[in-house]
């Protein structure tokens, strides 16, 4: 029988979201796709159960963790801070993005260094904005709380790599106690509400795709990814315009 549950998972490493892309400059989300998470967790069990790469692209295995909404932080024994638009500006609870940024959000730099001359090459510098596991005064561990439904036989991996650039130590998470059985009232699939089942007139937690609803936000055009490969491809044919989180649909 499947069940939700609300899982609280803990940031062990900086992780970066990817997001917008400006130049050399990698943007980070501030929040989780549903999609992002629901690729970690069936690249974990997948690995944990020696699947093959036909075992991967398995529609049933494909559909385990399907059911997963967005993650949101969690500022030590603070409450979840879920998305909301206030005065035309993007808020995580009551911090704004650029609050949230300023405090939680810094900047990685790398680059790609030649061997015959030792010095860097030419046009390879890159900025990863990353988000910190605590904040920048080291006094606040960072959590990322969203909800599962799961057969009560499927073990949830207890850690998973979140966000690109794992390769340079990011992205590694840890599921902090027990998941803990939780009534979710709406339908949710990877990080996306089906159909009519949303909340209406109030901020929604996952991306509500537009069909010519009124609403006061903003849309985003999202793909489907493939997390069957070491490189996550998109999928032919899966973009669509969604509604972001935090926006309120009035109809």
């Amino acid at each position: 029988m499947s069940q939700w549950y609300k899982l609280t998972f803990k940031q062990l490493q900086p992780i970066n979201l990817g997001y917008k892309k400006h130049g050399v400059i990698n943007e980070t989300r501030i929040f989780i796709t549903g999609q992002s998470i629901w690729g970690a967790l069936t690249n974990v069990y997948g690995k944990e159960k020696g699947w093959t790469k036909s075992d991967y692209k398995n529609q049933q295995n494909q559909k385990l963790f399907e059911n997963i909404t967005c993650f949101y932080p969690k500022i030590g024994d603070g409450e979840v801070l879920y998305p909301k638009y206030q005065d035309g500006e993007f808020y995580l609870g009551e911090m704004s993005e650029r609050e949230f940024r300023y405090e939680f959000v810094t900047t990685y730099l790398s680059t790609a260094i030649s061997p015959n001359s030792l010095n860097a090459k030419d046009e390879s510098l890159h900025e990863i904005d990353i988000i910190l596991p605590q904040d920048k005064d080291e006094k606040k561990q960072f959590f990322w709380v969203g909800y599962l439904k799961i057969d009560e036989d499927i073990e949830i991996p207890k850690e998973i790599y979140i966000g690109s650039d794992s390769r340079y130590g990011f992205g590694l998470m840890r599921l902090e106690g027990e998941p803990i059985e939780e009534n979710f009232d709406y339908e949710v699939v990877k990080g996306k509400y089906n159909n009519n089942d949303y909340p209406k007139n109030e901020p929604i937690s996952n991306f509500v795709e537009f069909n010519n609803q009124k609403f006061i936000g903003e849309l985003e055009l999202l793909a489907e990814f493939d997390f069957s490969e070491n490189r996550p491809k998109v999928k032919q044919n899966s973009s669509a315009f969604y509604i972001t989180v935090g926006s309120s649909i009035n109809d």
